[in-house]
């Protein structure tokens, strides 16, 4: 009987060891990678999404590391300027002797290789959690042939378009037979709207999509829709999806459409919130962003595009790193609606930590 009573015991001891262990870790404030930059134009936006973040995480339960990527530069970015290497065999940084592994990465560039499935790939080979859609969601999205291929099989409204890649450079005539004028020339593969001309005539159509292939080695050419410009964010918290009130975009450039200009010059394009249009076009426009953001199985902060027209909603594309700097859409639509920026990264980080 004593050898039972003391085996028991020491059964109780160790089990109360591990839970009392357990609670500590679940205790420890998690190390995140704040991933920024990229390789796109819009670096220094990437740069201004991660310092609103890292200003809006709470400290007490994370450990926020500013991670820089700029091709094989990577790099920890300290709070006196000082860069440490990151080690890509596990994607560790080195501080004070000691090695510091993330929980989870928070990845904030917009193109790639953030936005595109190459930095999802390489998290999911170290096996670190991510904020953004997977691989293939990523790649898919960002390559705007694809996508509208996908979208328009389940139903949903696109503009007629063609692609070409750089090898195969066409001219006017072979344009204008597949799509009318005015046209949209786009990088196929890219989300700034850096390399996009809205054409309005032939002689346009040549040099515009000379400028396209110097951002892309494919070139995507859509039909201008005449309509009104409406955008809709939405993300998983504490597994439910959360849809976010629909925003109108009028662009005041001489491009006439939501260009890199218009995007991040303050004064040149108005983002009202909510839309000024009907509760009838606000709720088709926000079922169509829940129908998507699930079909495409999306993760995370998601940002669907959009022109209603006549009556119909046509899609333009869907973003999965939208900016998160103070002029940004995304925080706009959360703060009508009461949702603070801290809640918001908050529950995103929480939502991809429980997926470990």
């Amino acid at each position: 009987m004593a050898g039972t009573r003391c085996k028991v015991k020491y059964f109780v001891l160790v089990n109360r060891r591990v839970l009392t262990l357990r609670y500590t870790f679940a205790l420890m404030k998690k190390n995140i990678a704040l991933v920024a930059g990229g390789d796109s134009g819009e670096y220094v936006i990437s740069v201004n999404s991660a310092r609103i973040i890292k200003g809006n995480l709470d400290s007490k339960k994370y450990n926020v590391y500013l991670i820089l990527i700029t091709g094989r530069k990577w790099v920890h970015i300290d709070d006196e300027n000082v860069e440490h290497p990151v080690d890509k065999n596990d994607f560790t940084i080195l501080l004070k002797g000691k090695k510091v592994f993330f929980n989870c990465a928070f990845i904030t560039i917009h193109g790639t290789p953030g936005e595109d499935g190459k930095l999802q790939g390489y998290f999911d080979l170290m096996g670190i959690p991510y904020t953004t859609s997977g691989l293939l969601q990523s790649s898919l999205t960002f390559n705007k042939h694809f996508c509208n291929a996908l979208v328009t099989n389940w139903g949903i409204q696109i503009a007629r378009s063609v692609k070409y890649n750089i090898d195969k450079k066409p001219d006017v005539a072979e344009v204008l037979s597949k799509v009318n004028l005015p046209v949209f020339v786009k990088p196929n593969k890219g989300g700034s709207s850096l390399g996009t001309t809205f054409v309005k005539t032939q002689e346009q159509l040549l040099p515009a999509i000379e400028y396209c292939l110097e951002h892309d080695d494919e070139v995507f050419i859509e039909e201008y829709i005449h309509g009104i410009e409406l955008t809709c964010g939405a993300y998983i918290s504490k597994g439910e999806l959360v849809i976010l009130p629909v925003t109108e975009i009028v662009s005041k450039t001489e491009a006439n459409f939501f260009d890199y200009k218009a995007k991040y010059t303050q004064g040149a394009a108005d983002e009202i919130t909510p839309a000024r249009v009907s509760d009838e076009i606000t709720r088709i426009v926000q079922e169509t962003t829940a129908f998507l953001y699930r079909k495409l199985e999306l993760k995370g902060i998601c940002r669907l595009d959009y022109i209603y027209s006549e009556g119909r909603l046509y899609f333009l594309e869907a973003n999965i790193t939208p900016g998160m700097s103070e002029r940004s859409i995304v925080p706009q639509q959360a703060e009508y609606i009461g949702i603070s920026l801290a809640e918001l990264f908050s529950d995103v980080l929480e939502e991809t930590l429980g997926k470990k």
